[in-house]
């Protein structure tokens, strides 16, 4: 167990390559659940185990460390969603791969076409969630903030908060933001609020105030460009 405890500790380490500083003191503190992973895949792969479930505990980013600390951000298409197993120094893993055709780059030099690689899913019977693991859903259309692809066990800054989608009022035909959780995103400054939001927060967060892609789009190009002002 202490040897798979170690690889673990491995593994997280791995998964914060790259990383800006201000964001190794704040994202992805993986709780004890996510910690034993490596012995919970040994124990549950003897014991035929079909699920299993860990938890994650994530500091939301404020609005600046969001755009700061993506490689990538980009509006984009889901068109594939597949789950595979994976060897991993822990043992066998389920990973899920999301193809994206990028319709839009906001920052940095995006593909036409990215997959991203997510810790976690569903295949032949068994799975492997991690809680605040965003899911996706082919043609669904996204604003999202990406760091550490293929290195880190999820490659969105700030895990949820730094998925966004484009969703269509049914009442006005409008197209607004969204966070992972649903929450209507009123202001840039909302993607720091806690997720999941509680049902208060829902009641007052409506789409008809809520920032459209283009308007979501522009906060993000504007903090781009304070950032390269910055002495």
């Amino acid at each position: 167990m202490a040897c798979a405890l170690e690889n673990l500790r491995s593994f997280a380490i791995r998964s914060r390559v790259n990383a800006p500083p201000t964001a190794l003191a704040r994202v992805f503190r993986l709780s004890s659940g996510l910690r034993r992973l490596g012995f919970c895949l040994v124990l549950a792969s003897a014991l035929g185990l079909p699920t299993l479930a860990f938890a994650t505990s994530v500091t939301p980013p404020t609005f600046t460390e969001l755009v700061d600390e993506s490689q990538l951000i980009v509006r984009a298409r889901v068109q594939a969603v597949r789950a595979a197993w994976v060897d991993s120094p822990q043992g066998r893993v389920i990973k899920t791969y999301v193809t994206l055709s990028v319709l839009k780059p906001l920052k940095g030099s995006a593909p036409a076409e990215l997959t991203l690689q997510l810790l976690g899913g569903e295949i032949d019977g068994h799975g492997m969630h991690v809680a605040g693991m965003p899911r996706f859903q082919v043609g669904q259309a996204e604003i999202l903030f990406i760091s550490g692809n293929g290195v880190r066990f999820c490659p969105l800054v700030g895990m949820m908060h730094g998925r966004y989608r484009i969703i269509t009022d049914p009442a006005t035909a409008r197209e607004y933001v969204a966070r992972n959780d649903g929450l209507p995103l009123e202001s840039e400054h909302d993607v720091q609020l806690p997720q999941p939001a509680n049902t208060l927060a829902f009641r007052f967060k409506q789409p008809a105030v809520a920032l459209s892609p283009l308007a979501f789009e522009q906060r993000i190009t504007g903090e781009l460009l304070r950032h390269a002002t910055r002495p």
